[in-house]
């Protein structure tokens, strides 16, 4: 049985989730200052990135300048006071050893969330939507079940993030320095390493018949396409992953990824095939923490998944068979 993780954590969570719902938005972020350029002062704000400042001017200085100014001064000091805030949170839950990325993952993952990914619609996939799990649903993950560097990305194709100012995702991601890592024999490169050594892999859903590698025209990126993954991005959740004063991302519902893990599971192939033992015990760990907490949820997504035909059920069942005391559990609902 998972073991519940104290109220007084899940209240903290619970907590940073509304703080980050709450979060000032200033009109420009950063550090408000008036310089000289050119004989000529001008009121700035500037933000680091990373190892470079980026500087936004608002203009020259006047009286009506002033005033903007100090208004965006008044804005970014309410930021600084809410990070304080939810940094204490963050802190908190470090220090109660829940789910928490490392320095690199967390600068990859919270960049893709300043440029809007997050949401636009796209998803937090993979081992890092899984270690949130365990503040989603107030029970700790195993520990031989770590978070690992690589971050996983899924958009279905409508999510878009590109605009007349950014031409892709992954060359506007801040602070970063992304690299493309293109595997044997691929004409596109589907994932990406940062200078920090953290690769980061864009997914879509595979349309029938399609390419495995498909250009993504909102993400201005080519994505490696999966089959069965349109339905792990349905009706995703807001979470917070761990790093500085939290960052807000979204995952698939915790019930749609177990059923997607039990699918994943039965369908590997190849070298994919030592996956399988970690695709099903996540799921087994999942639908466990499920049973007890959503079970109606969790029959519903079980039910939907079987209703879209017989290579779902097949998939299921497969797996099911391996692991017989999910399949009690399922059975049971």
């Amino acid at each position: 049985m998972p073991t519940s993780i104290p109220l007084s954590i899940q209240t903290t969570y619970r907590d940073l989730l509304d703080r980050h719902a709450r979060r000032p938005m200033p009109e420009i972020e950063g550090s408000v200052s008036l310089v000289r350029n050119g004989g000529h002062d001008y009121w700035v704000v500037r933000r680091r990135i990373g190892a470079r400042v980026k500087e936004t001017r608002v203009g020259p200085d006047n009286e009506e300048t002033r005033i903007r100014a100090e208004q965006l001064r008044e804005e970014n000091e309410a930021v600084r006071n809410w990070a304080r805030e939810a940094g204490m949170f963050v802190a908190q839950l470090r220090a109660a050893r829940m789910p928490t990325p490392t320095t690199g993952t967390g600068k990859l993952i919270n960049a893709l969330a300043r440029v809007g990914f997050f949401r636009a619609g796209g998803v937090l996939a993979g081992t890092h939507a899984y270690g949130l799990y365990a503040l989603e649903l107030g029970v700790r993950a195993e520990d031989a079940l770590a978070l690992t560097e690589d971050v996983d990305i899924a958009a279905s194709p409508t999510v878009r993030v590109i605009s007349e100012s950014r031409r892709s995702l992954v060359t506007d991601l801040e602070g970063v320095g992304l690299t493309p890592v293109a595997g044997p024999g691929e004409a596109h490169p589907l994932r990406w390493q940062t200078e920090d050594g953290v690769v980061l892999d864009v997914l879509t859903p595979k349309r029938r018949g399609g390419d495995i590698a498909v250009r993504h025209d909102g993400l201005g990126v080519w994505a490696q396409a999966l089959s069965y993954l349109d339905y792990s991005l349905q009706n995703p959740l807001d979470a917070v992953a761990l790093y500085r004063e939290g960052v807000p991302v979204r995952i698939p519902a915790p019930e749609r990824f177990a059923v997607h893990k039990l699918i994943v599971a039965a369908i590997r192939s190849g070298t994919h095939r030592a996956k399988t033992e970690k695709d099903l015990s996540q799921a087994a760990w999942l639908i466990e923490a499920l049973v007890e907490a959503r079970p109606f949820e969790l029959a519903e997504a079980v039910e939907n998944a079987r209703r879209r035909g017989p290579k779902w059920r097949r998939a299921i069942d497969a797996s099911l068979a391996r692991r017989a005391d999910v399949a009690e559990m399922i059975d049971g609902l």
